[in-house]
């Protein structure tokens, strides 16, 4: 119906337990800023090109029509990349049939949706849809993935003519045929700062976990050759990726940070980095389950916080 959109563009998909959305913003960010048009879809929103909007049909990963619809509205645009946020839940019900994936994503994993899909392995499964889906398209297919996550060769086993890996660790083991991107020097406060190959990058953002959001965007970016330097440009530019560790000031100088973290490692990962900030007193409020479901991490999220 919609003359099918994902044949005009090259389309990349992003997938993991945490960092999903991040990614997508900073890939997005670096595409744009280098010349190559880039839409995006995302939990908080999705962008065509030209206009960002606030996700409100409620779904990360949206049905497959609609996710069509998108698509053909960034043709119209004059998009030439498309970016798309793939849930376990989104790849487990199929809606990433009929898309031509060109590059996957893995950002990292723990134990999350167990109720929905079953055991971890089965979860992990659900992931792996998204490079079972990889189209060569004449050897321009690509996976990246966190080499400091222990699920890494699971997703490094599928077919792709490409394929790289990032990490924070100069000790990491760097597979045969596979480009590594390692950070150096990181410093992490209410700001990240590192260094790619001897290219500084400075983040207006704060987490330590932000890092690997940040190579994974680097990486694909480069791989779709976006010189580290322009990639280094357009990240000290980036704005707050809605409702990831976004900071309000309340006119009483109390400071807000909103982050939607609906597992327990991101909101492990949130507290740890919001408690390396300078305070006084930290006052958690969380609610219990998204869309009700897995409603065994109540119990999870109380002892964290």
């Amino acid at each position: 119906y919609f003359g099918n959109p994902s044949q005009k563009l090259f389309v990349i998909g992003v997938t993991g337990t945490a960092g999903k959305s991040t990614t997508v913003m900073m890939l997005a960010q670096i595409l744009n800023y280098s010349g190559k048009k880039t839409g995006y879809i995302t939990t908080a929103g999705s962008s065509d090109g030209s206009e960002a909007k606030m996700n409100t049909h409620g779904m990360s990963m949206p049905g497959g029509w609609m996710l069509q619809k998108q698509l053909s509205e960034m043709i119209l645009k004059g998009c030439q990349y498309a970016i798309v946020e793939c849930t376990s839940e989104g790849l487990a019900q199929n809606r990433h049939l009929g898309i031509n994936f060109r590059t996957a994503l893995f950002t990292n994993l723990s134990p999350a949706h167990i109720e929905s899909h079953g055991s971890f392995e089965k979860y992990r499964a659900a992931k792996g849809k998204l490079f079972a889906a990889l189209t060569n398209n004449g050897g321009t297919s690509s996976i990246g993935v966190n080499l400091d996550d222990p699920n890494k060769n699971y997703f490094l086993g599928f077919k792709s003519a490409h394929k790289f890996g990032v990490s924070m660790r100069s000790d990491t083991p760097k597979p045969d045929g596979i480009a590594v991107f390692v950070a150096e020097n990181v410093k992490v406060s209410d700001k990240i700062a590192f260094s790619v190959n001897g290219i500084e990058f400075n983040l207006r953002m704060f987490g330590t976990f932000n890092v690997i959001n940040a190579l994974l965007a680097i990486a694909a970016a480069k791989t779709l050759g976006v010189p580290l330097e322009t990639a280094a440009e357009a990240l000290s530019n980036i704005g707050v990726v809605p409702g990831r560790m976004e900071t309000i000031t309340a006119p009483s100088g109390t400071t807000i940070i909103v982050d939607y973290a609906p597992e327990p490692a991101a909101m492990e990962a949130s507290l740890n980095a919001i408690a390396l900030l300078p305070h006084s007193k930290i006052i958690h409020v969380f609610g219990s389950t998204g869309g009700h479901r897995d409603v065994a991490k109540r119990f999870t999220f109380g002892e964290i916080s």
